[in-house]
């Protein structure tokens, strides 16, 4: 019976936090190439290597 509670809880928390969108940033905005700030609207991050951030174009 917990056993069973447990697994329905886990199954529930993994839809809930599967159903999120990432941000989405405008254009002109700062973001990461690898989407960790969120995804540019454009879908284009521009960021060149030794940069920290770039910017969605």
């Amino acid at each position: 019976m917990r056993l069973t509670f447990i697994v329905f809880m886990a199954i529930i928390g993994a839809a809930l936090a599967a159903d999120k969108a990432p941000p989405t940033i405008q254009n002109g905005s700062p973001c990461k190439a690898d989407g960790s700030a969120g995804i540019c609207a454009s879908g284009f991050c521009l960021q060149l290597a030794h940069d920290n951030e770039g910017v969605c174009k």
